[in-house]
């Protein structure tokens, strides 16, 4: 009887969301396309019976290695736990505790999947433990939405859109200050944030004189056409290790239909990988009022070169935001690697 290679995607419930299906799924493909049947659970009691594993934290890691320390683990990082502990909650026991399991996933993890370059190096520079065998691949969940380029008139309006939650490191108010200083200078501006916190977006709206501000909220299946309305999209975040090594999903879904980014200068990758003049990147340490310089000199810019947004966001999607690319480039790298076979 011939042996078959198969791995166990543990996934536990509410591991997954809108945002990491579509990592998730790419991953298991590049393992299909290598000869594995692909096998999931959120079940504790099959993390004994399989010798591959995937997992979708370094904890996960640490609990598969508790159970079944001869397994090969593939561990996807894709935070700083950590960090996000210290930031968000000024936990330093929760930071503790993450580096614990986050020293002992480096350690023990067979492959590590990165969303950036900056984020392998910090754990390396951190921990002291030299990983050979890893793979880098970027956050995004959606594919380009061409049709989004055929709406002509959205590039004619000073139209703007922020889209996810409200929490305080995402820099909403310092988006709203810099947006509603556009809005005095331009009357006819609008913005839209696209969020389930409706009360606390309109409270936002009130407290920065937004006039012509809207909250809305669409479900992920109607959030492309909502998207490709908007002439700008805001991804404006503070100089934190956080967000050095991060790739939000944001930009890709910008991207994706059409919406002219405009982004500090404070996420690694981006500044690796999105090179377009096309694209408003703004100097984190500058103020809000150099930002509004730059924004109506870029704004001119952009009215006389409109046409080559396309394929520029094209020349992306055929590399770094590509589910083709990362499948097969993945899958090279499985080929490479021992895995148990059952």
């Amino acid at each position: 009887m011939q042996k078959s290679k198969q791995i166990l995607f543990f996934l536990p419930k509410k591991t997954l969301n809108e945002a990491t299906i579509y990592y998730v799924d790419i991953i298991k493909s590049a393992f299909q396309d290598s000869g594995f049947d692909v096998l999931v659970s959120d079940e504790l009691k099959d993390i004994r019976k399989y010798r591959n594993i995937f997992v979708m934290s370094a904890k996960w890691c640490f609990l598969v290695k508790l159970l079944n320390f001869n397994a090969k683990v593939i561990t996807w990082f894709q935070g700083l736990g950590g960090e996000e502990a210290l930031m968000t909650r000024n936990s330093n026991k929760d930071k503790f505790l993450w580096g614990c399991v986050e020293r002992f996933a480096l350690k023990f993890s067979y492959l590590n999947i990165y969303v950036s370059e900056r984020m392998r190096k910090y754990y390396l520079d951190r921990y002291k433990i030299f990983d050979k065998k890893y793979f880098i691949m970027p956050c995004f969940n959606k594919e380009l939405n061409l049709n989004s380029f055929e709406i002509p008139e959205k590039y004619n309006n000073l139209s703007f859109v922020y889209a996810g939650g409200l929490d305080k490191w995402q820099c909403v108010e310092k988006t709203l200050e810099f947006y509603k200083k556009i809005e005095d200078k331009c009357p006819n501006a609008s913005i839209t944030l696209l969020t389930k916190s409706s009360n606390e977006a309109l409270m936002l709206l009130d407290k920065f004189g937004v006039k012509n501000g809207k909250v809305k909220f669409v479900q992920l299946k109607d959030l492309d056409s909502e998207l490709s309305q908007y002439k700008y999209g805001f991804l404006i975040r503070d100089n934190h290790i956080v967000n050095n090594v991060s790739t939000p999903t944001k930009m890709n879904s910008y991207l994706a239909n059409g919406v002219i980014p405009i982004y500090t200068d404070v996420i690694a990758d981006f500044k690796s990988n999105l090179k377009s003049n096309l694209f408003l990147r703004l100097k984190h340490q500058e103020q809000v009022d150099d930002w509004v310089k730059h924004f109506f000199q870029f704004n001119d810019f952009i009215d006389h070169n409109i046409d080559l947004i396309k394929s520029d966001v094209l020349d992306i999607f055929s590399h770094y935001y590509s589910r083709e690319y990362y499948v097969n480039s993945l899958s090279e790298k499985i080929d490479s690697l021992d895995f148990r076979i059952v």
